[in-house]
């Protein structure tokens, strides 16, 4: 008797292990890939037209891609987006994180820069996502996060440099997450890291490492319809998602194999749910439909 529950629990665990394993692959499908001359591209965003905008800092330049089918190129009119990280399409506006320079810029459709933030501290800003009626920038420089009001005036900035979680070395992309989260990429700290709008009560997404349900080096965040977490790892070219508390979901695998892209960073997922990814050393874009 003692041997049949023994066999019992035994089954109900292996079942529940092999449950699990297939729990853990998420299929995707490869709807298509874009070139468009890019030059190590590194973010992108969508608006809800679904027309989705590709920052190609290096060819000083935004690519927009039409629901249409047409590609259009964005130049910006007497000012530059050299060497920018991270864009956005925040309240009917795309927002460039304009690194070198310190600042933040909204461009228009035919280039025009229309506003000027300049950031204080000395930021450099890697990316910029909207919370409520605040923005919210990472700098890399001084491994802070800021938060804007909605004049665009700091309200506040925290954390600093190091190991402690609320601490950074060198955050990166950032995403509006639910809860009225942020989602934080810390990337040398090899972490995803969810927030208060005002940096309290943290909750590691992410943990460091290269197995599955860890991530080496984070960078694109974006969320599906079901509110998973999905991550870019610039380093394994991994796509992996989570719940809001940190439970690993899965993993994006395509015709059984797990994604290996190419230096994946900026992630945008559209109304149709399918992830869009730039594959920085491809100098590509592509797009996935999730399964």
């Amino acid at each position: 008797m003692r041997f049949k529950k023994l066999l019992i629990v035994v089954l109900a665990t292996s079942f529940g292990l092999v449950q699990s394993l297939i729990a853990q692959e998420v299929s995707f499908s490869l709807v298509r890939t874009l070139e468009a001359d890019f030059n190590f591209p590194t973010d992108l965003c969508g608006n809800d037209r679904g027309d989705v905008f590709v920052l190609d800092g290096m060819n000083d330049r935004v690519v927009q891609l039409k629901t249409s089918g047409e590609v259009v190129e964005i130049r910006p009119q007497r000012e530059s987006i050299y060497k920018a990280v991270g864009i956005a399409w925040i309240n009917g506006d795309l927002w460039i994180a304009d690194t070198p320079r310190s600042r933040l810029l909204k461009m228009e459709m035919n280039g025009r820069i229309s506003q000027i933030v300049k950031l204080d501290h000395q930021t450099e800003p890697v990316d910029v996502a909207d919370m409520g009626d605040n923005m919210v920038v990472t700098d890399r420089l001084n491994h802070t996060i800021t938060v804007l009001d909605k004049d665009f005036k700091e309200k506040y900035y925290w954390g600093k440099r190091g190991e402690k979680v609320g601490e950074f070395i060198n955050p990166g992309f950032l995403a509006s997450g639910p809860e009225n989260r942020i989602l934080i990429g810390d990337i040398l700290n090899r972490r995803v890291v969810s927030f208060s709008p005002s940096g309290r009560y943290p909750q590691i997404i992410a943990k460091p490492g290269v197995e599955k349900g860890q991530i080496f080096r984070p960078k694109g965040i974006a969320l599906d319809s079901q509110k998973r977490i999905w991550v870019a790892d610039g380093y394994t070219g991994a796509l992996q998602a989570f719940s809001i508390s940190g439970k690993y979901l899965g993993i994006a695998t395509s015709e059984g194999k797990s994604l290996a892209l190419s230096a994946p960073m900026g992630v945008f997922i559209d109304k149709q749910d399918r992830l869009w990814v730039v594959e920085s050393f491809a100098s590509k874009v592509s797009v996935w439909r999730i399964k």
